[in-house]
């Protein structure tokens, strides 16, 4: 017998939306509204290929760097801000953190410096800050007006050092992105190169769901069964068995292929790749014709789930499927806050 008090917890918080009749515009708004993403699988039907161009985009130029045993001061030394928050967008997030018991911290494009600290050591370092679920206080610290520097750097030396993943995006083309690396190898912090991880998946199939009359977590499903190169077609009943989508609209082919990569991906390049994928699908005359992404955030990162939301560290696990279709664009959101 199972003791009641043990199964007797609540369910985790999940938060999912549904637009069916939307433009690039606000979809690209949608993927910019957050900044920290960790993967993202594009799915295009009737093809043993990625177009070139999509491939290109999330597999070319797209290094980002880990920095090992970094001080928080060296994210305020005014020679960082002028060179790289000031002329560029700087994506910077504690590595190998988890925001429920740890302290984790982020730079993001806006310029600003946000720590997600355990009360007991906020309360040691003397910065001003809001208090946040489960014991920790949130200091937000705008980089580009910054003031009393010599205070500040005073407090942050309170703070332990910290592993961070970062990608810098100058505004200027003539500008290497690499600088970034270079400028912390220079101050003696270890810098490590690293680059996406990159797999295609071609799943043997009969046809293809249509999102235009198949639920969008259906869909959302069926996609992860392939990217997980799972078995659509079992031939047990069993109550657990995934079963295929039907779909009126579905397209008869037998050829699919999916690209996933992974790493630390800015919302630029996610954005980017959207704005190929929507000239795509109109290229396809192909009755019924769409090609999706979906992308997964990072768990432990800044996260914000509507406009009207707070962004605030929080342990979560989020996914966006966006549907490009000659129609338009829909995309199904959906989240798990991992304590609530």
């Amino acid at each position: 017998m199972l003791c009641p008090e043990v199964v007797n917890f609540p369910p985790p918080k999940v938060m999912s939306s549904c637009n069916r009749s939307e433009n690039l515009d606000s979809v690209i708004e949608t993927i910019e509204r957050n900044y920290f993403y960790k993967s993202v699988i594009i799915t295009c039907p009737d093809e043993l290929h990625i177009p070139t161009s999509i491939e290109e985009m999330i597999t070319e130029d797209n290094e980002y760097y880990k920095i090992y045993g970094c001080s928080l001061t060296e994210l305020v030394q005014p020679s960082f801000i002028q060179n790289f928050v000031k002329n560029g967008n700087l994506y910077c997030l504690s590595a190998d953190r988890n925001c429920v018991s740890q302290n984790c911290v982020a730079v993001t494009p806006d310029g600003v410096l946000t720590l997600n600290l355990l009360e007991y050591i906020f309360q040691t370092t003397g910065l001003e800050g809001v208090k946040r679920p489960f014991g920790f206080y949130e200091v937000s610290i705008d980089l580009k007006t910054l003031k009393r520097y010599d205070k500040l750097k005073q407090c942050l030396q309170k703070l332990e050092k910290f592993d961070f993943y970062v990608s810098w995006e100058p505004y200027q083309d003539d500008v290497c992105p690499s600088s970034i690396a270079k400028y912390f190898h220079n101050r003696d912090i270890v810098v490590a190169q690293q680059t996406l991880h990159n797999r295609k998946v071609m799943p043997s199939i009969t046809e293809v769901p249509s999102p235009k009359d198949t639920d969008a977590d259906e869909m959302a499903e069926w996609i992860g069964m392939l990217a997980h190169e799972g078995d659509l077609f079992q031939k047990e009943t069993y109550i657990s068995t995934y079963v295929h989508p039907d779909s009126d609209f579905a397209l008869k082919t037998a050829r699919i292929c999916l690209h996933i990569a992974k790493g630390f991906i800015t919302p630029t390049v996610v954005s980017n790749v959207c704005k190929l994928m929507s000239e795509y699908v109109l290229s396809r005359e192909l009755d019924n014709y769409w090609i999706s992404i979906s992308i997964q955030s990072h768990e432990n990162s800044l996260w914000q789930w509507s406009p009207s939301s707070a962004r605030m560290f929080q342990a979560h696990d989020s996914s966006c499927n966006i549907y490009f279709t000659h129609e338009g664009m829909s995309t199904y959101s959906i989240g798990q806050i991992k304590y609530s």
